[in-house]
């Protein structure tokens, strides 16, 4: 004697259920595609006590400070404004590693008196988004600890 399984098609639905939320997921990241990394995170990590960025552009030339920084770009304070879709060519070091990219501005804002420059970077190599998730996986394992 052949016994037929339950499928899910013959369990009749529940009469007056509803759902009246819209589940969403959680995401810490926010709009981002990639975790980063602060200056907080970062100055103890390399034992300094500031990470400047040099950051070149048509009519700019000069240092930066790091506020925050992911795979496929960062945010720096500066004195000077930069524009919207400007491209420029960055560098900084994170510890011993040297970062040399082009970068075009996405985000302008005011921040303790300075302006927040959001870029994202362009052709960015794959051994620099490699050392940095090294260095945000780092920071989410000692959060777990």
């Amino acid at each position: 004697m052949t016994v037929k399984k339950t499928g899910w098609d013959d369990i009749p639905s529940i009469e007056g259920l509803e759902v009246d939320w819209n589940y969403e997921p959680d995401n810490s990241l926010g709009k981002r595609a990639w975790a980063r990394m602060t200056e907080r995170d970062l100055l103890p990590l390399f034992d300094v006590q500031k990470m400047p960025v040099q950051i070149a552009a048509k009519n700019f030339d000069g240092l930066g400070s790091l506020v925050d920084i992911g795979q496929s770009g960062m945010a720096v304070l500066l004195d000077t404004r930069l524009d919207l879709s400007e491209p420029v060519k960055i560098g900084f070091f994170l510890g011993k590693q040297k970062v040399m990219s082009r970068a075009v501005i996405r985000n302008v804002g005011d921040k303790r008196g300075k302006h927040r420059i959001g870029m994202e970077f362009m052709d960015f190599k794959k051994e620099y988004q490699s050392f940095i998730a090294g260095l945000v996986s780092t920071k989410h394992y000692s959060s777990l600890r």
